[in-house]
């Protein structure tokens, strides 16, 4: 297992000197970079490079501050005005929940907003929905929407004994990265029915995906877990999702600076890639 401390911290790189983070970004890449950061560290959870005392409320409101004057990226890459509407409506909502002290809401607000602009990201629709009401007085994008307990933010208890197997087998293999200090590749684990943990060597994440729901529909695999490292290089957020037939998803998220990961953090959505109708 990755080695742990206990607290969030950002590098420079991440965005932060002192209390400030840059507000010059040159590219959508570079604004996912800060906002990934953000999910994680928000509302109480930032620290200074150099472990200076940190006014944790002045850092969320310069952090969302940064995240609104980046909102251009998202402008030029989303045509639809009503969509990027509701997603200006879902940043806003995240911020209000952080500061009414609705961690729950505020995180999962701002990640649904991530999976809007970043497919890679994508869960199901929930807090959409009051945000295009907010905005527009009405609800038509999301009429269709069906309000759900998920996501909500778990504990490791909430694995089940086969997705702690493959957490615990993907843990193994980022270490192994880790231990080389090598640039990190994303990694896709399956776990067969005797009980066997096997990488999946697809070319891509979409052939991935094909393949893991094939061998689901085929009995031959019990759940998957993917690692990624989002953020560039190896200053970022470490992200395990994890699936198995008829569970929630769960995304296991931690800092990584340096090659030590900082305590992660569970979140609980609907399956992205084992729906119910295919698993």
């Amino acid at each position: 297992m990755p080695r742990q401390a206990g607290s969030c911290r950002l590098s420079q790189t991440l965005g932060l000197m002192g209390t400030l983070f840059y507000r010059s970004f040159e590219s959508l890449g570079q604004y996912h970079d800060h906002w990934a950061t953000i999910v994680l560290c928000a509302p109480d959870g930032f620290r200074d490079l150099d472990s200076q005392p940190v006014d944790q409320r002045e850092a969320l409101d310069e952090a969302f501050d940064v995240l609104r004057s980046g909102f251009v990226f998202v402008e030029r890459k989303i045509k639809d005005r009503r969509q990027v509407r509701i997603m200006r409506e879902l940043l806003e909502m995240s911020y209000e929940a952080y500061v009414s002290s609705d961690t729950k809401a505020g995180a999962h607000s701002l990640q649904e907003c991530e999976g809007l602009i970043w497919q890679s990201r994508a869960g199901r629709i929930k807090y959409a929905v009051e945000a295009e009401r907010r905005a527009f007085g009405e609800v038509i994008t999301y009429a269709h929407v069906k309000i759900s307990p998920l996501p909500y933010e778990g504990t490791a208890a909430d694995l089940s004994r086969h997705e702690t197997q493959l957490y615990d087998a993907a843990q193994r293999c980022c270490l192994d990265y880790f231990s080389r200090q090598e640039d990190f590749k994303p990694i896709l684990l399956v776990l067969e029915p005797d009980g066997t943990v096997r990488d999946l060597k697809s070319r891509s994440w979409k052939k991935g995906q094909e393949e893991v729901r094939s061998l689901v529909r085929g009995g031959r695999c019990l759940g998957f877990v993917r690692a990624e490292v989002v953020v560039s290089g190896m200053s970022g957020v470490l992200v395990y999702t994890i699936e198995t037939p008829n569970h929630p998803q769960k995304s296991v998220r931690c800092l990584v600076k340096n090659y030590i990961c900082e305590a992660p953090r569970y979140h609980l959505d609907h399956p992205y890639v084992l729906i119910d109708d295919e698993a």
